[in-house]
């Protein structure tokens, strides 16, 4: 379980690189609002840090700890939606990408060894 909270935080940092390298493009920012993308992309990581990384009772085994874990950015996803102001959808995509490439953990081993995508 390790291994799969690791990959989950190395996918955060991933983002915030991503997110960082945006708000320091003016590219990503809408001249019409003047919103940079990368403000919608850190808020969603923030929501996503809140998902509890510590494995509850009932989770020693990797794969129902990263289905939790699935379920937890289903969740972050669906009242980042409600809440959040993502006039360009980058924050839900990040959410989106986060999700994808945890779920990719389980399924293709493979990932597990090379840096995120």
């Amino acid at each position: 379980m390790d291994a799969i909270r690791h990959y989950f935080l190395a996918q955060l940092a991933e983002q915030e690189a991503e997110a960082a390298r945006h708000l320091g493009d003016g590219y990503w920012t809408d001249s019409r609002t003047g919103r940079n993308v990368g403000l919608d992309e850190l808020q969603a990581i923030g929501a996503m840090k809140t998902i509890a990384l510590d494995p509850r009772p009932g989770e020693e085994d990797a794969h129902i700890y990263l289905s939790r874990l699935l379920a937890d950015l289903d969740d972050v996803a669906s009242r980042f939606r409600a809440a959040a102001p993502d006039p360009d959808g980058y924050g839900i995509a990040t959410i989106g990408t986060v999700a994808r490439r945890l779920a990719a953990f389980d399924s293709d081993p493979s990932v597990r060894f090379r840096s995120a995508p």
